[in-house]
């Protein structure tokens, strides 16, 4: 009997019998079979359907996936009884006419056509600002294909508009008539809608444009000689439009002659100047922006391998099959091909009686897998990744796996053998192990510890998983708890991808059995040292979707909780517990160092006053000049005795510290004065191998060093030098109105019970033995006496350098008193809060010089050349010297 499948590819000629059946992980009921043992040829086409030899399974809904429904066209008829491992018993077909239970999907929404359409509006993005902003490159484009056009010149006398027009309608024809003589209704239908939006698109646009009045954008949109009448040319879009929503351009040659055309049109009226290149450009991305937003939601015709395709690939292989019966799977993944995504699953069966399990990915399909894999490879860093581009390399990697994992001794499905049909890549298993959900509550705690045991095997030889959620775990015939889902798994892994890996496997077992089971069982199998490594991986980063999605999964304390009990294992303080380690790229830190060089690009571009720091440098002699710039430099050396002077032997590298030293140049830029070394030199100290509390005890050592000897300084300076300047910088009553400002805001704060109970129970036990080893250190004489050599080194180094810079142009002063008014003047400036003093510095140099007879114009050209030389100039040296900390993981 014949059925209509009406899912023919209008290029394919050739077809089998079509019969309702199931799309089922269990197998076909008797009553929805059959009896299609001959073939028969399907009397209609549909619109692009996949060539295949198909039998229905199923109603299937435009995005390709089976909605569980049946036509009711069974006959009633059966050509066999089916077994419980889902494979006929009798009744089968022939090698040469096999029996298929298959259905092709009527249309398939392909999230490729998605990053095309995103890959078009940057485009279009990009062309607009080049076109603005980069004038040179686009007047030099401009005069190139001028001199280029010179050789075309005779094409001038042609008449331009009837030549658009006259490739419009042949585009569009063309297009037409081959998709109605294929009775490919619906597309010949998106494709109109497509072409009327791409022309009304354009047209918008360029209205809203010039309501905008942006004479910039304007000229950079539009060419002198427009002879479309519009800003954009809106031909270029609705053609794209039209051909975008009628393609794929592999699909017929109407679509692929039109792209042709329409872009041999587009070079020669951009190169004769009747339409602006950017304007072309744009135009051209906002057809393919509406082309490919009617391709998805309308869907693209399938290219993969359905019914019997796949059968006659099955030849490729050695294998001769008499039936293929395809399973109605629920959700994306099935465990019968080890969880890969959006495959399809068949049961199949040859004429030497063997069973095969058949797993089909398409190409179509693919792009959701590889986004994702281009995700984590954006999010995640210091971990390796694999990005599969096509379907072919993922299913031979996952083929690799499986093998490789067997051979290893571990029990995994069996690969038979990869073949190919169209643009499907097609996984062959035998029977020899089957996988089975796993049943949570049938789990015993020696189940688990086997599962461990398991991922710690493939561990070992350098294999990690990738994808380690709830639905990962199955049984294996023989009954055992095993993990599964290794296609984007991958070899010769590194220890990050080790620790993640069982992160993710700690985390879906808390959704399942419990944190207590979890962690008894994660001891059992990998020890407690293991397990007390794995808190600095546990971060919501490396948790996949599946587990965060789980009913049972709370996404903002579980991942706390696992982190907790994981630091219980630690034999040390709560307060001492590893700093997490750096997964993500766009964790706080990453976004923080972001946030700083935005920060610094807008300082420089905003403070920095170029033409008179050009002149001051100018005019300056060079010999001081760079007397000034070395002794600011030698105050890098201070500080970096100051700070490896607390540091035990053992951690201390000088050169490192130095370099972090000129890495605060950098986040000066970006942070209040003395904020920025302090977090950099922070940071330097827990890479160094200390502790929260020991860095911040090490850091608060030298800050109060740095204080105490600059404060020292400027008593001792000012005394020797006999000036009284400090009194009449700070009101009298300034420092009295602070210290009661503070002292009433503890207060107000210390009389609330919550408060008073938290600071007492968590910032106490902190502070007591913060101020524990704050005292060890200062209670070192020789430390201390280093500590403070450094401090003073610096203060007199930069005090030095604003003496050579005045000295750079020509006016000699007392060094001492010079140092004085400098660290008196920096001091009150840098607290103004701006980015490294900025503005403030300045004003108090200024007014301080100035006040003691220093010429105005003397006062500030030294001004600006002394920060030219030791702040602007460090921006740059800073941000190298980032670069190498963070290279050695020293930041």
């Amino acid at each position: 009997m014949s059925f209509d499948t009406d899912d023919r590819d209008p290029r394919d000629t050739t077809s089998t019998a079509s019969d309702p059946g199931s799309d089922s992980g269990s197998p076909l009921p008797p009553s929805h079979t059959a009896s299609a043992h001959t073939s028969h040829d399907t009397a209609a086409s549909n619109d692009d359907a996949p060539g295949a030899a198909a039998v229905l399974a199923g109603d299937v809904t435009d995005d390709g996936t089976d909605d569980g429904t049946d036509d009711g066209t069974d006959d009633g008829t059966s050509p066999g009884d089916i077994a419980d491992d889902g494979t006929l018993t009798e009744g089968l077909g022939s090698v040469d006419d096999p029996l298929i239970y298959d259905h092709a999907p009527h249309r398939i929404r392909d999230k490729a056509d998605l990053l095309r359409l995103v890959g078009a509006i940057l485009i279009g993005v990009l062309a607009t600002l080049v076109a603005m902003y980069l004038t040179g490159l686009t007047t030099g484009m401009h005069s190139d294909m001028e001199r280029y056009a010179q050789s075309i010149s005779w094409l001038l006398t042609m008449p331009f508009s009837f030549l658009s027009q006259l490739c419009t309608v042949v585009i569009i024809g063309w297009g037409v008539i081959q998709t109605l003589a294929s009775r490919e209704w619906t597309q010949c239908l998106s494709a109109a809608v497509a072409l009327l939006l791409g022309y009304g698109l354009a047209n918008t646009t360029s209205w809203a444009i010039t309501s905008v009045g942006d004479t910039q954008l304007i000229s950079a949109l539009v060419s002198p000689n427009n002879i479309s009448g519009t800003l954009l040319p809106d031909i270029f879009a609705g053609i794209a439009a039209f051909l975008t929503a009628n393609g794929p351009r592999r699909l017929r040659s109407s679509v692929y002659w039109g792209w042709v055309i329409i872009a041999v049109l587009a070079v020669i009226l951009a190169a004769l100047d009747f339409e602006s290149m950017a304007g072309t450009v744009v135009s051209f991305c906002l057809g393919r922006v509406i082309g490919l937003a009617v391709r998805y939601i309308v869907g693209s015709p399938s290219f993969g391998a359905w019914g019997r395709h796949v059968t006659d690939a099955m030849k490729s292989i050695g294998l001769r099959p008499v039936s293929l019966i395809r399973r109605r799977t629920q959700g994306s993944r099935n465990l019968a091909d080890g969880l890969v995504p959006d495959s399809r699953i068949y049961d199949m069966r040859c004429d030497d009686g063997r069973h095969y399990v058949v797993s089909v990915c398409d190409e179509q399909r693919h792009t959701s897998g590889y986004l994702r894999q281009l995700w984590q490879m954006i999010t995640l860093t210091g971990v390796s990744h694999r990005t599969d581009r096509s379907a072919r390399g993922s299913v031979r990697h996952h083929r690799t796996m499986l093998m490789s994992l067997r051979h290893m001794g571990l029990e995994q499905l069996d690969p038979y053998e990869v073949t190919y049909s169209r643009e499907s890549a097609i996984l062959v298993l035998t029977d020899a192990e089957q996988l089975t959900a796993c049943d949570w509550s049938t789990v015993s705690d020696n189940d688990v510890a086997d599962a461990m045991a398991y991922l710690r095997h493939a561990n070992d030889r350098g294999y990690t998983n990738r994808l380690i959620h709830p639905g990962s775990f199955a049984r294996t015939r023989a009954g055992n708890l095993i993990v599964t889902g290794w296609d984007i798994g991958d070899d010769g892994s590194n220890t990050a991808n080790i620790a993640i890996d069982r992160v993710q496997m700690l985390a879906a077992l808390m959704c399942t059995i419990g944190i207590d089971r979890t962690v008894t069982c994660g001891i059992r199998a990998w020890g407690r040292e293991a397990m007390a490594a794995l808190q600095p991986y546990a971060q919501g980063a490396v948790i996949p979707a599946e587990t965060v999605h789980h009913p049972q999964w709370d996404r903002r304390h579980r991942i706390k909780t696992l982190r907790a009990r994981l630091g219980t294992l630690i034999d040390t303080d709560e307060s001492e517990q590893p700093v997490p380690v750096t997964v993500t790229r766009f964790s706080l830190k990453s976004i923080f160092s972001m946030a700083l060089l935005i920060i610094a690009v807008v300082a420089v571009f905003t403070q920095l006053n170029m033409a008179d720091m050009v002149s001051a440098v100018k005019s300056a002699n060079p010999g001081m000049a760079l007397a000034c710039f070395l002794a600011g430099c030698l105050s890098w050396l201070g500080m970096s005795i100051t700070l490896t002077a607390f540091m035990d032997r053992g951690k201390r590298n000088f050169f490192a510290a130095f370099m972090a030293q000129i890495t605060t140049g950098f986040t000066a830029v970006s942070m209040p004065a003395g904020v920025g070394p302090a977090f950099v030199n922070l940071q330097f100290l827990r890479k160094s191998g200390y502790k929260n509390s020991a860095a911040t005890a090490i850091m608060s050592a030298v800050v109060a060093v740095q204080v105490v000897m600059t404060v020292i300084l400027i008593v001792f300076v000012g005394l020797f030098t006999g000036r009284n300047t400090l009194s009449s910088v700070i009101p009298t009553n300034t420092v009295a109105i602070v210290i009661a400002v503070a002292v009433l805001v503890i207060s107000l704060c210390m009389l609330i019970p919550p408060v008073r109970s938290l600071v007492h129970n968590k910032l106490v036990p902190v502070l007591r033995q913060y101020a524990h080893q704050l005292a060890a250190l200062l209670t070192q004489p020789l430390n201390l006496a280093i500590a403070s050599f450094g401090a003073i080194l610096q203060s007199i180094a930069l005090g030095v350098s604003f003496w050579a810079a005045l000295l750079a142009f020509g006016y000699h002063t007392n060094v001492i008193e010079t140092t004085f008014l400098y660290l008196l003047s920096n001091t009150i400036g840098s607290a103004v809060p701006t980015p490294g003093g900025l503005g403030g510095v300045e004003a108090m140099l200024f007014a301080a010089f100035t006040s003691t007879g220093v010429p105005s114009a003397i006062a500030m050209s030294a001004t600006m050349l002394f920060r030219v030389l030791t702040y602007w100039i460090r921006i740059p040296m800073g941000a190298v010297s980032m670069k190498w900390l963070e290279k050695h993981n020293l930041l």
